[in-house]
């Protein structure tokens, strides 16, 4: 996995620096149809780096482009650990469902330094899980499982890659499925801070799958409220919702896709999330709208209007 394309690194990382001109109306064209031609053209692994490591991905991966063009994405996600961090002063667990490249797992190093205990990986894309080994052989404090996790232990259609950032079970083929449960709950964890999910329209099924392990830890969750992508999935919008009510959860801080805050929810307010849902699904408003959600148990110290205020975040030096 240490083999990366030279020529096709110099590209990416150039079309990075130069994103810049994307702020302006006569080089915003060029600028695009340089990026979307040479994500056609150029398949290759490609040296860059994310929040301080060098790292490997596939050309195209948008994450360092979206980081620098969205200040604010995943500050949700940062201010959550911070949080769970500052109640006891204790190093954090954090599990994190579709881990992808990981880059959530550098962010959170970045910018909470020592603030976590160990981080407990699951990816399930072949290539994404090669790059997500190679990123994080630095990183001492990790676990990492390819694993396709679902509502049961037993199959699942395949992971497709669906763009350059991003693989989802829309495949035709069916293959091994596990639940979140029995992966994380055979570690006999002491705690269980925070559980990140971001998997393409099946957040649901996961937290469908992860019942047992949010009666016993009541982490708090984060994770990726999809509208479209669950239609597109055949997965239900509302099951994210349904399963943290039944388990305790009644607090959920709403984030938009570029984790600038929305709005507080209380309990499980299925009109309210139809709503919403039929709003994101209206793509002549908005193109491809929908939010991050932070779910808090009802006994949790966290504060929602501290987590809604993110003040560390927005003071964190690392972006990208």
């Amino acid at each position: 996995m240490q083999d990366y394309s030279k020529s096709a690194s110099v590209l990416y990382n150039a079309l990075i620096k130069l994103l810049w001109l994307t702020n302006h109306k006569i080089t915003s064209p060029i600028w695009n149809k340089l990026w979307s031609l040479s994500c056609k053209n150029i398949s290759a692994t490609v040296r860059t780096v994310i929040h301080r490591h060098k790292v490997l991905l596939n050309y195209g991966h948008p994450y360092p482009i979206i980081t620098r063009q969205y200040r604010l994405f995943n500050n949700p996600l940062i201010e959550l650990s911070y949080q769970a961090y500052s109640v006891e002063h204790v190093p954090i667990l954090i599990v994190d469902v579709g881990s992808g490249v990981g880059d959530t797992v550098l962010l959170i190093n970045d910018n909470c330094r020592q603030m976590v205990k160990k981080f407990f990986c699951v990816e399930g894309d072949p290539e994404y899980f090669k790059y997500l080994e190679h990123n994080l052989k630095d990183i001492s404090e990790k676990k990492l499982f390819f694993a396709l996790v679902s509502s049961s232990s037993a199959e699942e259609r395949e992971l497709i890659r669906t763009h350059k950032g991003t693989s989802s079970a829309k495949g035709h083929n069916k293959v091994p499925s596990v639940t979140l449960s029995s992966l994380i709950l055979p570690e006999k964890l002491h705690k269980l801070d925070i559980v990140k999910i971001d998997v393409d329209g099946f957040d649901g099924k996961v937290l469908l799958g992860a019942k047992a392990l949010l009666d016993k830890y009541r982490p708090s969750v984060i994770f990726e409220w999809h509208p479209k992508l669950c239609k597109e999935t055949g997965n239900n919008w509302t099951d994210h919702f349904k399963v943290l009510n039944e388990a305790g959860y009644s607090k959920f801080i709403w984030f938009n896709k570029y984790g600038e805050f929305s709005h507080f929810m209380e309990a499980f307010d299925v009109n309210g999330i139809d709503r919403i849902a039929k709003f994101c699904l209206n793509t002549h408003i908005y193109y491809d709208w929908h939010y991050d959600v932070i779910a808090l148990h009802k006994n949790s110290p966290l504060s929602p209007v501290t987590l809604a205020e993110a003040k560390y975040a927005r003071n964190c030096r690392s972006r990208y």
